[in-house]
């Protein structure tokens, strides 16, 4: 009986011996190929040039947190830490100060940090779509993934519109004759916080095969060229908001030390588009972007990669499904019929709460 329990513990020794080699092999393999992915973020992280004239730069998630306070429904209630899960859908991260006394201070917070001073970050969030063969002994190459480069603005600076006062029923909008106003200009879409992105899916090797171009409610996908080393355009995704269809340029180029993609971010509300120049994205009122070369931003110099995958740990504020920024105030009438037109918005959902624009065959 005694030989028996003996031989039992030895077997039960050598079963969990090969489990935790097989795990530890799994988290070498997978650790592996983080690794390469990570390396190929990087190669591939995209130079923004920021507009001529940009009053509101980028800025550090980390910095924000500290000169905002959660509160539930934008109202009283607060708390000292960020809320988590769920429950934080219905909460705003807000200002400690007003904003119209930090837009009038050009060293507060909303006026981020300019990348001319020092590299802002940029928030690489990955997917990897396949582990790899466990039981290779070979280096392999890279597995398919795909990459969102999420880039965080403190302030949005909103849309001057030519408005005509009709009393009661608020202000509207009134074309422009020939470049001028008739009426009265309000600025509407201003808010606190601003998330923009770029996205990347790699076939196995680490190839490029495509790109998704984000411009508000609107974006554009484009299929990698190997022959012309750019990026074609293939067709617009318009997210919400039937009147936006922007003209978007028909190629995305790299950069000719490097190959990073070349993109440009709109002065104020930081729209991405890859070109310079003037660029509508809503027919009626007409909305536009402006782009050009201001400040240079090489994403690549301060890039924080962060996996869904490996069991690897994400930054605690990635658990926040709430509002980046102030409650919506000073709206239009027309607000009562669910349209949302404010001066000043509702701050955006945060990386958590957007979807995906390409996915791993495997997920949902």
């Amino acid at each position: 009986m005694r030989l028996f329990m003996v031989s039992l513990t030895l077997f039960s020794i050598l079963v969990r011996t090969a489990e935790q080699q097989e795990l530890t092999s799994r988290f070498s393999k997978c650790g592996q190929n983080l690794q390469r992915v990570d390396s190929l973020v990087r190669r591939w992280a995209p130079l923004v040039w920021l507009a001529p004239g940009e009053r509101y730069f980028p800025g550090n998630v980390s910095e924000f947190l500290n000169h905002v306070t959660p509160r539930e429904n934008g109202g009283r209630s607060n708390r000292v830490t960020l809320p988590e899960g769920p429950a934080s859908e219905f909460w705003y991260l807000v200002t400690n100060r007003s904003v119209e006394s930090l837009l009038r201070n050009p060293l507060s917070v909303l006026h981020g940090t300019s990348p001319a001073r020092t590299p802002v970050p940029v928030y690489a969030m990955v997917s990897v779509c396949q582990a790899g063969d466990e039981n290779s002994v070979e280096e392999e190459p890279a597995p398919p993934f795909h990459v969102t480069y999420w880039m965080f603005y403190p302030y949005n600076l909103g849309k001057s519109v030519c408005t005509l006062d009709v009393g009661v029923l608020g202000t509207w909008p009134l074309p422009d004759l020939n470049g001028h106003c008739l009426g009265l200009l309000r600025q509407y879409g201003n808010h606190v916080g601003d998330w923009e992105h770029v996205s990347i899916v790699f076939s196995n090797g680490g190839i490029p095969t495509a790109m998704y171009v984000s411009t508000h409610d609107a974006g554009a996908f484009y299929k990698f060229n190997p022959r012309t080393l750019s990026f074609d355009y293939e067709k617009q995704d318009v997210r919400s908001r039937m009147l936006q269809r922007p003209n978007f340029p028909l190629h995305v180029n790299l950069t000719s030390t490097g190959g990073h993609p070349i993109l440009f971010s709109a002065r104020g509300s930081h729209g991405l588009w890859s070109a310079p120049g003037k660029h509508r994205f809503v027919k009626l009122p007409r909305l536009y972007d402006e782009t050009g070369f201001g400040v240079r931003w090489a994403t690549w110099e301060n890039i924080q990669v962060m996996h869904s995958s490996c069991g690897a740990q994400l930054p605690y504020w990635m658990a926040f499904r709430g509002r980046w920024g102030n409650p919506r105030r000073r709206c239009h009438p027309v607000i009562r019929l669910g349209i949302n037109v404010c001066e000043y918005s509702d701050g955006p959902t945060g990386i958590p709460m957007k979807r995906n624009n390409f996915k791993c065959s495997q997920e949902s």
